[in-house]
């Protein structure tokens, strides 16, 4: 005889483990599931509150003063597995919201949670009064072969005011893990990104606008235990960026892109692209990215530091994804490479979009200056309603990927790409009228050069042309010397014959006086007086001769001094024209040397910057890089060995909790070293010199090695004053300095039983000292300078700093005499072996 009946599917506890645990790995994961739930239910402000989550047991607490669950909303939707309630009712009832939640998944992540859930829930009833709703889920009793439909789930109802406000509070007791701080700060970034910083505006309305209006959706996080917030970015860091880009793709698929610079390179460029062919399946998305250039000049004035944005860029930098107003998890995260920028990048693609390559205006790579996801701060939207393809995983971490998520990473791309060309022009244009300046300078330089050269050419020429003019003057004087002497000659010529007549007239006189004698006295009469007329002439003649002989001297002497006035006049403007020509040779030669003092103060700043990397090398900074990925790797590894001991017996524990706390010990003494790495190759800005208070770099210097010294048994102590100050200087050469003198000192001492090392200082004169004193084996007097000479070293060799190469006093004393000041050993004071002072300017 044949039995005919019907049967059912009973479902089994198991699922809900399938449906919690399994499904939601990612606690963050897993409360923004219920943080969406406040959402849908007309929400404005939810509190997420931990407590006592150092260790397992914890509770978490998500409290919301949204509309409440009725009991008879309770049980329709939250006790009714997979309902399609969100899918029957998609919008909100008071604000017209479309809803977030899918699936159920929210109330059942709360198993990988916590062991147990208490519900408090305040709605208002069909029937238009408020009720008080409590229920309490105990979810170790689903257990795994039992029916889920059999297991009861306490609850209890109770009327409540008319004043008493609505919302839901959902207490997850008994929490199963415990949290570390980095666990609580990630939660709380994911919390803060959760909601669309934008509003999204399409072209349609998805419903009518609600009377109501919507006053937005706030979350807060409270975790006394581990209470630092992380910086939000708000426009006060966007604004530091070079552009800002936004896309937008309409219902009917085209794609448009606008882009504006806010700090340029060369030009303030505002651009804008359309897309001519649609994408197939993507419609209702828009993006908004903002690109970073971390370099100085984009910093000024602003409360950033361009290592500070950058070490955030490499946190927090990336382009995330937004289904309407909630993020899809995954992607911009730490890591996340999306976009593949990263790796176009890394390689060296030089190609970008063919689609906008026409706006490329020089014949360069663009894919070299590629934006890589740390230069990214942005989002792109969409309305899932308008894209139906575009779904997120079951575990709620990424969507899935096909043809219409690939048009999704296309738009997001293109944008970048758009981008990526408009500031590789920008940097070619920059480059290229740096060079036209630095051509027109030299062109302007040889200029003024030759027009000096011409300069002091022509006054050369002048003075040589007064120089001939003046021997011209002198040659003509001496020729009217040489007649004036001619006619001199002439004159005593003249003289001399006149004397010649007058001694002839003498003789004839007295020939007349004696022949008068002989002849009658009446011809005497007669011959004296024609002697006495021939003496008359005589006296005549010769004082025509004196005239004559006066005249002559007097015109010589005229001529004479005329000669030397010109000649003096002739040597004036020759010194005159000389003295011209020595300056501008002065101010050619001024010229030259203020060319070569620049030159050589660029040079000293270049050497400068070498000498202190000279210890380093490009090895160093991959080394840096590396160790941050060591760090995190060795976080991750204790947060697992953490785990690994609470689940441990208590006689075990003990022992491997010290074992724990030793690695955690290791893991700050890793960052300390990777802090001070930073420090030594210059991690700051390297290029811009400042006044620094000694005191903390001293700090800063010693606290990578305290593990080392108190190991060893090293005391140190730094004393120096709170106010003093270097002069404007690098603070990586300070750095360099310290870390010479303190592994010199360290070295020392290791062999002694008295290890004690001490920085102190104090300012005198004008002058700021530091003494850097250690209780070691001292030095001999006969060696204080030969020390500071290269190559020579006088330390032991050491496991932690190695052999000495003799360079490092070398290196100290260069770089405090760089500027003006000067390193020695002195007499140490009582109780102290060696002491070095540091003598540097005080500022001003």
């Amino acid at each position: 005889m044949t039995h005919e009946d019907d049967v059912y599917f009973n479902i089994d506890s198991r699922l809900l483990l399938q449906l919690g645990e399994k499904l939601v790995t990612n606690r963050a994961v897993a409360l923004a599931e219920l943080v969406k739930n406040t959402y849908d239910a007309d929400a404005t402000h939810v509190l997420v509150s931990l407590a006592n989550i150092k260790n397992p047991s914890g509770t978490i607490i998500v409290e919301d003063n949204g509309s409440g669950m009725s009991l008879s909303t309770f049980k329709k939707t939250w006790m009714r597995i997979a309902t399609i309630d969100k899918e029957n009712n998609p919008i909100s009832q008071k604000y017209k919201r479309q809803k977030a939640g899918e699936k159920g998944i929210g109330r059942f992540a709360c198993r990988s949670l916590s062991t147990n859930l208490k519900i408090k829930s305040v709605a208002v009833t069909e029937e238009g009064h408020k009720e008080e709703l409590n229920a309490f889920f105990d979810w170790t009793a689903f257990t795994p072969g039992s029916d889920v439909d059999k297991i009861p789930v306490k609850y209890s109802t109770k009327p409540v005011g008319d004043n008493t406000p609505t919302g839901t509070t959902l207490t997850l007791g008994d929490a199963k893990d415990y949290w570390t701080a980095w666990d609580v700060r990630r939660l709380r970034n994911e919390l803060t990104d959760l909601i669309s910083p934008t509003t999204f505006h399409s072209g349609d309305e998805i419903e009518p606008v609600s009377d109501e209006y919507d006053l937005g959706f706030e979350i807060e996080f409270d975790c006394t235990e581990f209470p630092t917030k992380e910086e939000r970015l708000d426009e006060t860091f966007l604004k530091n960026a070079w552009a800002k880009l936004s896309g937008n793709v309409d219902e009917n698929g085209i794609a448009t892109y606008k882009i504006k610079v806010l700090n340029k390179v060369v030009n303030d460029i505002s651009k804008s692209h359309k897309r001519t062919e649609s994408f197939q399946y993507l419609r209702n998305a828009k993006l908004e990215i903002s690109f970073f250039v971390y370099i100085p000049p984009f910093f000024k004035g602003s409360e950033w530091v361009s290592s500070k944005a950058a070490e955030i860029g490499r946190k927090r930098g990336g382009v995330k994804v937004y289904a309407d107003n909630f993020r899809v998890f995954g992607y911009g995260e730490k890591g996340d490479d999306w976009l593949k920028v990263d790796y176009d990048r890394a390689r060296s693609k030089g190609g970008v979009n063919e689609e906008v390559s026409d706006y490329l205006e020089v014949n360069d790579r663009p894919g070299l200056r590629l934006f890589m996801n740390r230069a990214l701060f942005g989002h792109v939207m969409f309305l899932k309603n308008s894209n139906p393809m575009l779904e997120i995983a079951v575990n709620r971490e990424r969507l899935i990927n096909n043809e219409s998520f690939e048009e999704l990473k296309n738009f997001v791309r293109l944008g970048i790409d758009f981008a990526t060309i408009l500031y590789a022009n920008e940097v070619t244009k920059k480059i290229e009228l740096e060079d036209k300046n630095k051509k027109m300078e030299e062109e302007e330089r040889k200029r003024v050069e030759e027009e000096l050269k011409k300069k002091a050419e022509e006054s050369r020429i002048k003075a040589e042309e007064q120089a001939i003019k003046a021997e011209k003057e002198r040659k003509e004087a001496e020729e009217r010397a040489k007649q004036a002497e001619l006619e001199r000659k002439r004159a005593e010529e003249n003289l001399r014959k006149a004397e010649d007549e007058r001694r002839s007239a003498e003789i004839e006189r007295r020939k007349a006086e004696e022949e008068e004698r002989r002849k009658a006295d009446e011809i005497a009469g007669k011959r004296l007086e024609e002697a006495l007329k021939n003496e008359k002439e005589r006296l005549k003649v010769e004082e025509e001769a004196r005239r004559i002989e006066e005249a002559r001297r007097k015109k010589e002497e005229e001529i004479r001094l005329k000669t030397e006035g010109e000649r003096k006049r002739a040597e004036e403007i020759r010194l005159l024209e000389f003295e011209d020509l020595r300056k501008n040779e002065d101010e050619l030669r001024k010229l030259k040397d203020e060319e070569f003092k620049i030159k050589e103060e660029k040079l000293e700043r270049e050497f400068l910057q070498l000498r202190v990397l000279a210890s380093t090398g490009t090895s160093v900074l991959i080394l840096n890089h590396e160790l941050q990925a060591l760090v995190d790797a060795m976080e991750e590894m204790n947060e697992s060995f953490l785990l690994i001991i609470s689940k441990m017996p208590d006689n075990e524990r003990l022992v491997h909790e010290e074992i724990q706390k030793s690695f955690s010990n290791r893991i700050e003494m890793v960052k300390e070293f990777g802090s001070f790495v930073g420090l030594t190759v210059g991690g700051e800005s390297r290029l811009e010199k400042k006044e620094w208070v000694i005191s903390p770099i001293a700090e800063s210097v010693f606290r990578p090695f305290k593990w080392y010294l108190h190991e060893f048994g090293i005391d140190y102590s730094i004393t120096l004053p709170d106010n003093l100050r270097t002069g404007k200087m690098y603070r990586s050469e300070l750095v360099s300095v310290l870390f010479n003198l303190l592994s010199n000192a360290i070295k020392a001492i290791k062999g002694t039983t008295d290890r004690r090392i001490e920085v102190t200082g104090f300012e005198e004169d004008n002058f700021i000292h530091i003494w850097h004193l250690d209780s070691g084996g001292g030095l001999d007097k006969n060696r204080w300078e030969v020390v500071f000479e290269p190559f020579e070293t006088y330390s032991e060799p050491d496991l932690k700093f190695g052999v000495g190469t003799g360079l490092g006093l070398k290196i100290v004393r260069d770089i405090i005499k760089s500027y003006a000041g000067n390193v020695q050993f002195i007499d140490p004071p009582d109780s102290w072996k060696t002491c070095v002072e540091i003598i540097l300017p005080k500022r001003d």
